[in-house]
């Protein structure tokens, strides 16, 4: 029987989607997002000042021709495209990305059980590939930055997920790779597990330990 008290709450990137070095993760990607407009950019300096110009604008920009992130990343590697030139190359090779899907098989299955939500910082356009991975519509509660206008590990997200879920902290346990994105959940009074999608077995005991509490 499905307890509608409880919620299940999983991280995107580094549970679900590759962060890992040696597999084709986003790293990997954002390096050949930027190397395929100018391949002159040296390999180990783009995924850290990528990042640098992302930091604040990756969770609210809307991939509008004005695009201020999109004009921040063509003036920080000198690219010679338009808006719409790289944007189509980074839905395809962002499409690339590995991802876990037993994680994903796992994550269906906790639906008769209790509810289950998605909580992750994405831009507007990493949305269809989360969705084509996980299925947005098989979660109870799906929770994006780029929508709410904030991002973890700024306390005001998780204050959000609580208020639309109406479940008490106790009740919540939420799955994230990110030290500083547990911390903030475990001082709200969340259960957490800090694991990556290659310890799915950590995420099942966890959530075993979860469910059976009453």
């Amino acid at each position: 029987m499905k307890n509608q008290n409880k919620i299940i709450i999983f991280d995107w990137g580094g549970v679900i989607e590759s962060h890992k070095e040696g597999e084709y993760s986003i790293d990997r990607a954002i390096i050949n997002l930027i190397k395929h407009f100018n391949n002159e950019e040296d390999e180990n300096t783009i995924v850290e000042r990528y990042h640098a110009q992302s930091v604040e604008d990756i969770t609210y920009h809307i991939y509008l021709e004005n695009d201020k992130w999109f004009q921040k990343i063509k003036h920080e590697f000198n690219l010679k495209c338009t808006t719409e030139e790289f944007y189509d190359y980074y839905i395809k090779e962002f499409d690339k990305i590995e991802y876990y899907k037993d994680v994903v098989k796992y994550a269906h299955s906790l639906k008769d059980k209790c509810k289950i939500g998605i909580l992750s910082n994405l831009g507007s356009l990493d949305k269809q590939r989360l969705d084509k991975q996980v299925n947005l519509k098989q979660f109870d509660y799906v929770w994006l930055s780029f929508e709410l206008n904030c991002r973890k590990p700024r306390e005001k997200i998780y204050e959000i997920v609580e208020n639309d879920c109406k479940i008490e902290p106790k009740n919540i346990l939420f799955i994230d790779d990110s030290k500083e994105n547990i911390e903030v959940a475990q001082k709200r009074g969340w259960n957490t597990c800090l694991a990556t999608g290659h310890e799915l077995n950590k995420i099942k005991e966890n959530i075993n330990d979860f469910l059976s509490k009453r």
